[in-house]
């Protein structure tokens, strides 16, 4: 059965940690303010690129927005792939707009970005397919551990509004300050690349776009320069705590506490999962996991408000989620609903026996908008 639900009621990081926990394969997609997706291979994230199209390209956007491609140049890769039908990632590999180590490391920033999106998303609903058929068509770069993922999200979740009260609005000018003899030895790559850019006073707006790096990390950078005094706002007083860190030197600030919670919760979802699958079966009776299953499974399929169901009912209904599960399986490979249930029996998403029951019991299928939509009836009175 699909993993589905709103994140409201459980929260998306518990989402990806059991995923990852448990080492699935498959596609989560997240619906809300916008459509998202993360692809998973065992447990681990390879894309959050939408192949279906039905979401927004992150990476296009992600290059785009931090100028590691002008629109000039995402027009004419729009144009090549309209021609060849190739991926873009490709199409930068053959332009030689990147080489392949250039791209990994863009790709996997991106996808870090994309996750930190998903978590300030807490209204979203969020459905998980499990199977190796949505993986088909994915480029990827290599895999990203969720335990990493989350850490660094949760960081920037919790450190960003620190950042914007010091830099108030991308309206905030600044300007470099002159570097000290040796000091620039001191600077890590990003801080270089940040004070060079800034050769006039400049809106934060306006750096954004031209830093090749994440909207936070280049905040991150500015406030870094700020407190080594290589910096100035031109709009707005210099915060009395960046002056006292200065004055202080080699004090370092105490480590943030926001993120300490999804270690937490790691660790207790591991314990949970150790008990249920290793502890539980040797002290509970015989066939408690089975039953356990059946019941839950004929309880979903049952639905709220349907008191004591016969049992054919229960198995009808059985039949049909089975059904819809394989349907879901189809559209998130193929973009659209099949023509028939034969298709998804040829493709391995639905066992012949399933079909059958579904014949027999009067299930029927009608794709409907171009295979947008179907309807499932039961036949029988």
């Amino acid at each position: 059965m699909a993993l589905e639900g709103n994140a409201k009621d459980f929260g998306l990081s518990e989402i990806l940690q059991l995923i990852a926990l448990q080492k699935k394969t498959g596609m989560l997609s997240i619906t809300g303010e916008k459509a998202m997706v993360i692809y998973f291979r065992e447990g681990q994230v390879i894309s959050t690129r939408d192949r279906r199209k039905m979401a927004d390209d992150p990476l296009r956007s992600y290059l785009l927005g931090y100028g590691f491609l002008s629109d000039k140049e995402m027009n004419r890769i729009q144009q090549i792939q309209t021609e060849t039908n190739l991926d873009i990632t490709d199409i930068l590999i053959s332009e030689k707009k990147f080489s392949e180590d250039e791209l990994r490391i863009i790709f996997a920033e991106q996808i870090q970005e994309t996750i930190q999106e998903i978590l300030s998303c807490p209204k979203s609903q969020y459905k998980f397919m499990i199977g190796s058929q949505v993986l088909q068509g994915v480029n990827s770069f290599g895999t990203l551990k969720v335990e990493g993922l989350l850490m660094e999200s949760m960081r920037r979740i919790d450190e960003f509004p620190e950042l914007l009260r010091i830099f108030k609005s991308e309206d905030t000018i600044v300007t470099r300050l002159p570097m000290p003899k040796d000091a620039r030895e001191e600077l890590d790559e990003m801080e270089k690349s940040v004070y060079d850019l800034l050769d006039r006073q400049m809106r934060i707006g306006d750096i954004i776009p031209r830093a090749r790096m994440a909207r936070f990390c280049t905040y991150e950078v500015l406030k870094n320069l700020l407190e080594k005094s290589l910096l100035q706002i031109i709009e707005g007083e210099r915060p009395a705590e960046i002056a006292l860190e200065d004055d202080i030197g080699g004090m370092s600030a105490p480590p943030r506490r926001g993120y300490v919670w999804v270690l937490a919760a790691a660790g207790l979802l591991a314990a949970c999962f150790a008990f249920g699958e290793f502890i539980a079966p040797k002290i509970l009776p015989p066939g408690w996991r089975f039953l356990g299953q059946d019941s839950t499974r004929a309880a979903a399929a049952a639905g709220p408000g349907t008191l004591a169901p016969t049992l054919g009912d229960l198995t009808t209904r059985l039949v049909a989620a089975d059904v819809r599960e394989a349907l879901d399986e189809h559209l998130a490979a193929n973009a659209a609903y099949p023509a028939s249930l034969e298709t998804l029996v040829s493709k391995g998403l639905l066992p012949k026996r399933i079909l059958d029951e579904a014949v027999e019991r009067g299930i029927s299928y009608h794709p409907a908008n171009g295979g947008k939509s179907y309807s499932l009836e039961n036949g029988r009175p």
